[in-house]
């Protein structure tokens, strides 16, 4: 069945040189995932594979961060031994970049923005960030883990 799919889908020229699916598995570091990537103005700008080339680990617990999930910016103590494959937020940077898996970040509150093509953070303020941000006493985050998650304060909740 699946290969019937992959004969019959429309196949795009990615603007990397590639040619792709709109659809398909990223696979990196023993994980995968099923990307869909977006086509802006009639173009692809990554395939898959390129997606899958971005991927990188968690600093903390090595899991992996693919393109398009919420990371963490945690600096470490001193006494913690930073991996190889660990990857600073900025160079000359001792904030690392982590996952928001619930058995690696502190809470979800700690988001600081998203793993992102060509394989950087897009950064963003934490919820934390906007509650100290206004004088409002309740901020609500519909969705720690989407980019264009609403947000909304007490004062008009919907």
């Amino acid at each position: 069945m699946k290969f019937f799919e992959r004969i019959f889908k429309r196949s795009f020229l990615a603007q990397c040189g590639h040619k792709t699916l709109i659809r398909d598995w990223v696979f990196a570091f023993g994980e995968g995932v099923m990307t869909r990537v977006p086509v802006i103005d009639g173009k692809v700008y990554y395939c898959h594979k390129c997606l899958q080339k971005m991927a990188i680990r968690c600093a903390w617990c090595g899991k992996t961060i693919f393109i398009g999930d919420a990371v963490t910016l945690y600096a470490p103590k001193e006494e913690f031994e930073i991996p190889e494959h660990a990857v600073p937020y900025e160079k000359n940077s001792n904030r690392l970049v982590g996952c928001l898996r619930w058995e690696c970040a502190l809470s979800g509150a700690d988001r600081a923005g998203f793993w992102m093509p060509p394989g950087k953070v897009e950064r963003m303020p934490s919820p934390i960030e906007t509650a100290l941000g206004t004088t409002d006493p309740i901020v609500f985050f519909e969705d720690v883990s989407n980019r264009n998650g609403k947000v909304s304060f007490s004062k008009n909740p919907k």
